[in-house]
């Protein structure tokens, strides 16, 4: 009976944890979207924009699209959730699996229907199961932020499952990495221990740090932050490391004052992965498919221009309150001599970057939007029409 109680308590947990994901979907879709479909259309209005990105961005965040998204991470959280709640019950680890034994299959002292294999498929699959939770914990945490700051959207849920799948496999991967718990060392520890004395023998270690421990919380952590996962394995492994020229510099996100973690993942979602895809990026679809203002994403934009061109010695030029490519503009040619003396930039490309600033017509653009769009209420326009009388 009581085994029976636990079980339903955590089918419950499983049905609770899950069933989330289409509440959370339908409360903003019926009540909160209504606000940026207004938003929308307000932008377009003001910057007199074809209504057929209108169109577009309905059709985007429409209800098929919506359920579509909703299900697919449905059925990948309920997958996920019963390899750790319901691995017993299911007797995942007990039948060999390639996936979670890997080569402990062909090993001649842990070969198939040994214990020491059922042993190391359970490790396996409780990594992979921490892995999809700290995956889902961070999902949760993505999902509640979109929907306070009104910008969930149907990629927001297939980016949500697609990543708690890949947080899982790449904490499976990293278990196979390093050879799994220690098994072995547990098993010699008992057999020379008697039975008496096997309580007090793990007194000392008991609040020490295990390898075993370590590389749980690891599984967790790999799930919130898959791409340390996979930094890591990169690392180990040769074959997958990336190759660039040395001329070639990496401009990541990163260096964009006021950008979050979290900031960076959503531009992510848009392809936008480095300063120079955010420094070419088209403001419109970027503005409305997100919920940042208009001011914020134009100062981003303008920032990524100005790592773009002088790269890590932008932080030289933050240092003098330069911030953005468009400072450059009020500087005159002795303030950028002096500006190329006292730091490693040169004055010829000192000169080409305020020149491109003043006369590049997408950096026009960019300050003209972002006046019209500042505009919130009526009386700024009625002050802008006094003072042009």
């Amino acid at each position: 009976m009581e085994d029976l109680i636990i079980l339903l308590l955590r089918c419950l947990t499983i049905i609770i944890l899950v069933g989330f994901l289409p509440v959370c979907a339908y409360t903003y879709y019926t009540y909160r979207i209504d606000q940026r479909k207004l938003e929308v259309k307000r932008i377009l209005r003001i910057l007199k924009i074809t209504s057929d990105y209108r169109k577009i961005h309905l059709q985007e965040i429409s209800p098929r699209h919506f359920s579509l998204a909703v299900i697919f991470t449905m059925i990948v959280t309920a997958g996920g959730l019963s390899t750790l709640l319901l691995a017993s019950e299911l007797e995942l680890y007990k039948s060999p699996s390639l996936m979670l034994a890997g080569m402990r299959m062909n090993d001649a002292n842990c070969g198939e229907g040994s214990r020491c294999l059922s042993a190391y498929q359970q490790g396996a699959l409780l990594v992979f199961g921490f892995g999809f939770l700290g995956a889902y914990v961070w999902g949760l945490q993505g999902i509640f932020r979109r929907y306070s700051v009104n910008d969930l959207l149907p990629i927001t849920f297939y980016r949500f499952g697609l990543r708690m799948i890949l947080a899982s496999l790449i904490a499976l991967l990293i278990y196979h990495a390093l050879g799994g718990f220690s098994y072995q060392e547990s098993t010699e520890v008992m057999s020379t221990t008697s039975d008496e004395d096997a309580p007090l023998a793990s007194l000392p270690g008991m609040f020490e740090p295990t390898r075993d421990g370590i590389l749980i919380v690891s599984a967790f952590l790999v799930g919130m932050f898959p791409q340390q996962g996979i930094r890591w394995l990169s690392e180990k492994i040769s074959l997958v490391r990336e190759q660039k020229h040395a001329s070639v510099r990496d401009l990541p996100l990163g260096m964009i004052e006021g950008m979050t973690n979290y900031d960076i993942f959503r531009l992510e979602e848009l392809g936008i992965d480095t300063c120079y895809d955010l420094a070419n990026t088209d403001f419109i679809p970027l503005l409305l498919k997100t919920s940042y203002g208009a001011r914020e994403l134009i100062d981003w934009i303008l920032q990524a221009k100005l790592c773009v061109r002088f790269g890590d010695a932008t932080d030289e030029l933050r240092e003098r309150g330069i911030r953005l490519i468009t400072d450059l503009e009020s500087l005159d040619d002795h303030y950028l001599e002096n500006l190329a003396n006292e730091t490693s930039l040169m004055l010829p490309g000192l000169k080409h970057a305020t020149h491109l600033s003043v006369s590049d017509r997408n950096i026009n653009r960019l300050k003209r939007a972002a006046e019209l769009l500042g505009q919130y209420w009526e009386g700024d326009q009625q002050e802008e029409d006094t003072a042009a009388e």
